[in-house]
């Protein structure tokens, strides 16, 4: 007779979360729009369960084949095995309820964890939490006060210091330690143990503190508008650059913030309203339809397109990403469409930043390229020499005078989000002369 008990039930958390992780595989499908499609799930649980198997998925796959675990039972599904070798081995240690393949599972626990340990698995270490100032209800004296009386200890670094000396601080970061940012005011550095403390603060919930990536707030630090200015954020949902460059203009001028998603406007609508943002001009609109009669005298506009977003660290993957060259393609030509828009349909410009979450040249160097040779008028500024050479990652060199202009943020080395930026300035009636 089997000792498994065959009546009992799978527990629904399990199966659904299963189901995710089977049609992510199979269809190549975010894991994301598949979780929040789960309306009766524990959405909770689910993510993670499935961002642990995401950071440990090879380690996993390879003890489940090293044991032999659906060899020697070939009826278990392949998913719902590795998301309940996830939950025992990297989740909550334990599998709730007593049905076979629950049983199976745990039965298997000694071997799996046996293997995990001759793997030589070195898991990646997180990159450290981002923590920006709101400077529309906190000020960076405001926060470095509650920071020492918090007992919070500030990691001091020489003026003149390298970015490469500046990135290995970061790395050495005590868990109680804090470094204030070399290239972006008002960004603060914590360990990656702090995500969570973070995450449930009562300054970010009041939104006085803001859990951006360091990497996406470059866009505003090289837009750079002045106090006063007027701004068109192109695609401006869900609102954490548009809050930023109302922070850099000090919360005086213009920003017009576009969204085309009503969902995203709405979100978009409420950061900027809940952060004190008194110059944002929400507006619920396709950008390309958007010109000088909507927005007059726009002077800097950012362009932060949808695009792949395979730069983006905080991602849940489940399979090796292939590249997906007829979405490429798609995608570029929407992002040349928008920023061929932006140099042309408004006519006291300056200053365009072009920024992507993707590290795919397609979308970036690409049409960059493309963008210059339709508009002759605008000529691309030298991103790093704008963060005062303290920068080490530019673009491809086979594309010249475009690559070396370009900026790469690149997760393993700058430990941020990978992002791509390019600066483009109007070129005036005397320098065309």
């Amino acid at each position: 007779m089997s000792k498994f008990t065959h009546s009992v039930k799978v527990p629904t958390q399990y199966k659904v979360t299963a189901k995710i992780l089977k049609t992510a595989i199979e269809k190549q499908k975010s894991i994301k729009s598949l979780i929040f499609e789960e309306k009766h799930a524990r959405v909770r649980s689910l993510q993670a369960v499935l961002k642990h198997y995401s950071d440990n998925r090879g380690v996993i796959d390879s003890a489940i084949e090293e044991t032999g675990l659906l060899k020697e039972n070939p009826n278990l599904d392949a998913a719902l095995a590795k998301v309940l070798v996830t939950e025992l081995i990297f989740g909550r240690g334990q599998l709730n309820g007593e049905s076979r393949p629950v049983q199976t599972v745990r039965s298997f626990k000694d071997r799996l964890q046996t293997a995990i340990k001759g793997a030589r698995f070195e898991k990646k270490e997180p990159n450290p939490r981002y923590v920006r100032i709101n400077t529309n209800l906190f000020s960076l004296a405001d926060a470095l006060e509650y920071l020492a009386s918090d007992n919070w200890r500030r990691k001091e670094l020489d003026a003149e210091i390298s970015y490469t000396d500046f990135l290995a601080a970061v790395r050495t970061l005590e868990e109680d330690e804090f470094i204030v940012d070399l290239n972006v005011e008002g960004v603060l550095i914590f360990h990656h143990t702090t995500r969570n403390y973070w995450a449930c603060h009562d300054l970010v919930y009041s939104k006085k503190f803001i859990l951006q990536n360091k990497a996406t707030c470059l866009a505003a630090e090289l837009l750079a508008p002045p106090p006063g200015a007027t701004v068109l954020d192109m695609c401006a949902a869900p609102g954490m650059k548009t809050l930023h460059l109302c922070n850099v203009m000090k919360n005086t001028g213009r920003i017009y913030a576009v969204e085309q998603a009503r969902d995203r406007y709405k979100a978009l609508c409420d950061i900027t309203g809940e952060a004190g943002c008194q110059i944002v001009t929400p507006t619920l609109a396709d950008v390309l339809t958007i010109g000088q009669e909507q927005c007059p005298d726009v002077e800097y506009i950012l362009v932060d397109p949808s695009c792949s977003g395979n730069g983006m660290q905080g991602r849940m993957s489940v399979c090796d990403e292939q590249k997906d060259d007829k979405r490429l393609f798609k995608l570029a030509g929407l992002q040349i469409k928008i920023l061929c828009h932006a140099m042309k349909s408004f006519p006291k410009v300056k200053r365009i930043v072009y920024c992507t979450c993707s590290l795919w040249k397609e979308e970036n160097e690409q049409v960059v390229q493309r963008c210059l040779q339709l508009n002759p008028s605008f000529k691309l500024l030298n991103g790093k020499k704008a963060l005062r050479n303290k920068w080490q990652n530019v673009g491809d060199k086979e594309y010249p005078k475009i690559g070396k202009n370009c900026l790469y943020c690149l997760p393993d080395h700058d430990l941020t989000d990978g992002i791509f930026l390019a600066m483009f300035e109007k070129i005036n009636d005397d320098d065309q002369n």
